[in-house]
């Protein structure tokens, strides 16, 4: 008789990560059932699905799991053969149990059933014995993946793990061979140690790029799971749209991933908000009842670019001028972008009331927040009639940029490479003691500021100042500093939770030195150097 020390820890981690794939097929294939997609191979997909989550959460000890998927499995073999018609009741009762499966598998530290399980159990129990069943469930729902993201795993291929390991074994054949040049009696050949350094750097670049290629993840399954937010939202807000898909092969790095399904979900509720007008309204303008809207990924570049879009109304701008007017405004200076982009400014809504969809004027800040945090750009066109279309910007990894150095005083920042334009000397004649100003370039006048005042860092500035020209978004400004170092690749590092949140501040890196830099966002900087200069009311209310 054998003996195996089984790990239940690592048996859960691995069942977490398949049920995540089984439960988000299981969506879009009863998805696909109630728009019509009705044949007998997508019937037997769904009980596969039903069938490996119940065997597997079986062997874990999910009890409660177990039970759930048991009695949908006895539903879907009805189901597959043809003893139950796949109603809008019955496709709305299996949707409810698929988001009961997504929280009990969230949440496999809690293996029990609530009275709304058991009421599904039987619900599923009674539609397999052919019965009605009795109206929609509804349930509230679940985001995908459950509510263990930090513990998520990246699926890598095998080859692709065996060329890294291949690269480690040869970095380590390259460092013992610097070793023994290094302590070899004699002369030290400094040619043979500077050729093992360049071949260590070669190395090191092809296994950071394999490391970077391995945590690349498609944005389909992200994607697909808008599916059921469309369907979902509309049902309940009495509007008729569908979602369409594109690019759900380009690949992101997997923490862009996460952090990009919450602007995703405030844009597509946004849309379906105020965006989509309702079927009436859409046939009385000559529309097709059903809105459309759509998700598409392309590369661009060295970046990924994800367009959202409907064919809806189109953005207010009447309503957006009346609000900036309320708090400030100068809109009738603003051209037509610049009025759009007031929707991005925190408590700026132009709702009549607050809603479960909006009105709070939180959720585009939140969106336009966070694609800052991730170094990217959100830009809007809008065609009053035919709809609003957001452009998101985004690098393609957050882990490693290339980053200008910069320095003042005895600190030392990164600029992302991306955002800068030029390097230039400040004029003599600029004030050496006001924190802000312009500058002309090429018949452009450009605001700057001085990071030395920014930060507080105090100080007598060098006689000589150097301007770092950044843009973003379309605006353009000069970091005022000391000196300049060049550009260089960056790791970036959290801040962590014990340092506050600091203005105009992305992250860290460690320099070769092993001092700490601290890495610096420009569209930050840039938004609050406009809105101080341009807008004093707008900046006292929202800042």
């Amino acid at each position: 008789m054998f003996e195996f020390d089984l790990n239940r820890e690592e048996l859960l981690a691995t069942f977490l990560a398949e049920s995540d794939d089984d439960v988000s097929a299981l969506e879009d294939g009863l998805l696909a059932l109630e728009r019509g997609d009705d044949d007998p191979e997508l019937r037997g997909e769904l009980l596969r699905r039903v069938h490996s989550i119940k065997g597997n959460a079986s062997c874990v000890g999910l009890q409660a799991l177990t039970a759930v998927a048991h009695a949908w499995e006895d539903l879907l073999e009805r189901l597959l053969a043809g003893s139950v018609e796949a109603d809008a009741d019955l496709v709305a009762l299996m949707l409810g149990a698929v988001d009961t499966l997504r929280r009990l598998v969230g949440a496999p530290e809690v293996d029990c059933l609530s009275a709304a399980d058991e009421q599904l159990i039987a619900r599923l129990a009674v539609a397999a014995s052919a019965a009605s069943p009795a109206g929609p469930l509804h349930t509230a729902p679940v985001a995908a993946g459950g509510g263990r993201a930090s513990d998520r795993t990246v699926r890598v291929p095998a080859e692709r793990l065996n060329r890294m390991l291949d690269l480690v074994g040869e970095i380590a054949i390259a460092r013992g061979l610097a070793r023994q040049l290094l302590v070899a009696e004699g002369k030290l050949d400094r040619d043979a140690l500077v050729e093992v350094e360049r071949h260590v750097d070669q190395l090191q670049s092809q296994l950071q790029e394999m490391v970077m290629r391995a945590r690349m993840v498609p944005l389909g399954p992200t994607f697909r799971q808008y599916s059921r937010t469309v369907r979902d939202l509309s049902e309940r807000h009495g509007k008729s749209a569908r979602l369409l898909a594109s690019g759900d092969d380009v690949e992101l790095d997997t923490s862009s991933v996460e952090l990009l399904r919450d602007p995703l979900t405030h844009l597509i509720r946004n849309a379906i908000d105020h965006g989509i007008e309702t079927p009436a309204a859409r046939l009385a303008a000559g529309k097709p009842e059903l809105a459309t809207l759509t998700l598409e990924a392309r590369h661009d570049g060295g970046s990924i670019l994800i367009r959202v879009g409907d064919d809806g109304a189109g953005l207010d701008r009447a309503a957006i001028a009346a609000r900036g007017r309320e708090l400030g405004c100068d809109v009738e200076r603003m051209s037509a972008g610049e009025l759009d982009r007031l929707i991005f400014e925190p408590g700026f809504s132009t709702a009549a009331e607050v809603t479960d969809l909006s009105g709070r004027g939180v959720g585009m800040d939140v969106v336009r927040r966070a694609i800052e945090g991730m170094r990217g750009d959100i830009a809007i066109d809008s065609e009053a009639g035919r709809g609003t279309t957001f452009t998101l910007r985004l690098p393609l990894t957050l882990a490693v940029i290339e980053g200008f150095g910069v320095t003042v005083g005895d600190e030392t920042y990164l600029v992302p490479m991306e955002s800068v334009v030029e390097c230039l000397a400040l004029p003599a004649e600029a004030p050496r003691d006001e924190r802000t100003g312009v500058l002309l370039r090429r018949d452009e006048v450009v605001p700057y500021v001085r990071l030395r005042h920014l930060f507080a860092l105090g100080g007598e500035p060098p006689a000589r100042e150097n301007v770092v020209l950044v843009q973003h978004g379309g605006g353009k400004a000069g970091l005022v500093v000391d000196a300049l170092c060049g550009a260089s690749q960056a790791v970036i590092k959290p801040l962590g939770s014990y340092l506050p949140a600091i203005a105009g501040v992305a992250g860290s890196s460690i320099l070769g030195s092993g001092r700490v830099a601290l890495i610096l966002d420009p569209a930050t900087i840039l938004r609050d150097l406009s809105m101080a200069r341009s807008n004093p009311s707008l900046a006292k209310e929202l800042v």
